[in-house]
């Protein structure tokens, strides 16, 4: 009896660290295929959401998934002010892109969670960043989840756009998104990093 009770507190203890999705993480380096939010500064607070394409030191290059613009940016550093998770880089180039050399961006990178996390378990009113994929195209996006009684509430940086879907992430409404109601969402629990 003591064996089988053993065994149960094990498993509920696990399942439980699973159902914990942890929002931020350290002792990670900025690298290909992370996600960055970003911000110019304007006073609009407008973010754009874009997918790393190279890391060196400290400058990167990015496509921003808004206007697939490829930009160049250096002096990639810790803010002054703020939490440990904002950065600083100041564009170098881009390709297509309208902000000019010299522009410094508040940056957060995002990488997909190296842990178990349970979206499914998480309190209603919680709110969660994720990578999501829209099966019809498979494409990527970095967007903010909040927990609903009966499904998901999900707006993609990157747009603005806002999609409820169930608890399996088929789309139920869309504002201001091009994917119809019906399309179906792959999610995956991203953290941001601190520095």
């Amino acid at each position: 009896m003591k064996i089988i009770i053993a065994i149960a507190t094990i498993i509920s203890a696990s399942l439980a660290s699973q159902a914990q999705c942890k929002e931020n993480i350290t002792g990670q380096q900025m690298q290909k295929g992370m996600y960055i939010s970003a911000n110019p500064g304007t006073t609009d607070g407008k973010r754009y959401a874009a997918e790393l394409l190279s890391v060196d030191g400290t400058s990167f290059s990015c496509r921003f998934l808004h206007s697939n613009s490829v930009y160049e940016f250096v002096d990639f550093r810790r803010a002054n002010d703020g939490p440990n998770t904002r950065m600083l880089a100041t564009v170098e180039s881009s390709k297509g892109g309208g902000f000019l050399r010299g522009t410094v961006f508040k940056i957060n990178v995002f990488m997909l969670d190296p842990e178990p996390c349970d979206l499914a378990q998480t309190p209603v009113g919680a709110f969660y960043d994720l990578f999501a994929t829209f099966v019809a195209d498979s494409k990527t996006y970095l967007a903010r989840m909040r927990v609903d009684p009966d499904g998901y509430t999900i707006r993609f940086i990157h747009s603005g756009s806002e999609y409820t879907t169930d608890k399996n992430f088929k789309v139920l409404t869309v504002k201001g998104g091009g994917y119809k109601v019906g399309s179906q969402i792959k999610v995956k629990h991203a953290r941001i990093l601190e520095y």
